[in-house]
């Protein structure tokens, strides 16, 4: 009988295993066993079960003085194809609305090192429609897509893509740096950045930054078609929507991001706590190991032994009595 009804329970231990994952994403190394055992209406000593199950399988870390957190095994798996199927499967529904409502083909960009490549792209149904391969490099001196990322990138980072010899796609296209920076402090002033014939002849593309909830810039949301639809009367609304698909999809990566810095404080915090521990060994060991540095208050007391004086028992005496 408990067999057959925990088999027909919706809210069997795989489920609540998934509840409890969903409420770490949700809330990144800020929740104890208390909290999840309250935000789940679950026993404690259940809830404890479950996340000693879960972490056991890598699935979560944390407890004890420690807050719960999305494991790293998950992490991993989301994260398995360098990011291309998390984040297709992310930006995907916000590329379908925005290929819905404004009948051009649609793509996220993302930044790898120093170049920047389309992650998802999505097209009309329509008759005449155009094609973003996913996985191609976008140029910084052309593509919207490329500006709206580097706009917001370190000077080194800028540099270094414009150390790459850039390609000459069309008689608009430009390799000049001046020409170049311009463009990229035009996109961080205005907010959006324009490729106007500069890949394809006729063709042109607006793309606007997704700012991640620490304020880096790793992606952005671009549109691309007929330069004659895309830069008439309908652009005020066409960045509208771009914007709205940025800020959705924003909102998502930055979860992850969460969880990754919160991830390496934690490791740098470890690793500070191994070295003092280390410092603290050796300090205390009587080998002959190479002398490591030792706290300032150490030096008073080896200055006052190389004072003192045979002879002088008595103020020895007194000294060591303090």
């Amino acid at each position: 009988m408990n067999l057959q009804k925990t088999s027909e329970d919706p809210s069997g231990p795989l489920e609540r295993y998934m509840q409890i994952l969903e409420v770490l994403a949700a809330f990144p190394g800020s929740l104890t066993l208390a909290d999840i055992a309250a935000l789940l209406e679950l026993p404690k000593t259940t809830a404890h079960r479950l996340l000693r199950g879960l972490a056991r399988s890598g699935l979560a870390n944390g407890g004890g003085n420690r807050p719960y957190e999305v494991g790293e095994r998950l992490m991993r798996l989301l994260h398995a194809s360098a990011d291309e199927g998390w984040l297709t499967s992310l930006a995907r529904p916000h590329l379908r609305a925005l290929t819905e409502s404004t009948r051009e083909t649609c793509y996220v960009t993302r930044l790898v090192g120093s170049r920047v490549v389309v992650a998802a792209s999505l097209s009309p149904d329509a008759r005449w429609r155009g094609y973003v391969q996913p996985g191609i490099e976008m140029p910084i001196n052309a593509a919207a897509s490329a500006k709206a990322i580097m706009a917001y990138q370190e000077k080194a980072a800028i540099d270094k893509a414009l150390s790459h010899e850039l390609p000459m796609l069309t008689a608009k296209t430009r390799r000049d740096r001046v020409w170049i920076e311009r463009q990229l402090a035009e996109t961080r002033k205005r907010g959006y950045a324009t490729c106007i014939g500069e890949i394809d002849e006729g063709l042109a593309a607006i793309a606007v930054p997704v700012k991640l909830s620490s304020g880096i810039v790793l992606h952005s949301v671009a549109m691309t078609g007929p330069l004659q639809r895309i830069m008439n009367d309908q652009l005020a609304e066409r960045l509208k929507a771009l914007g709205r698909a940025a800020d959705a999809l924003a909102a998502l990566l930055s979860i992850g991001e969460r969880v990754k810095g919160i991830r390496e404080s934690a490791d740098e915090m470890g690793k500070a706590a191994s070295e003092t521990s280390v410092m603290t060994d050796r300090h205390a060991s009587k080998s002959s190991a190479p002398a490591i540095s030792r706290p300032a208050t150490t030096k008073p007391m080896a200055k006052a032994k190389k004072k003192a004086k045979p002879g002088r028992k008595q103020d020895r005496a007194r000294a060591a009595g303090r």
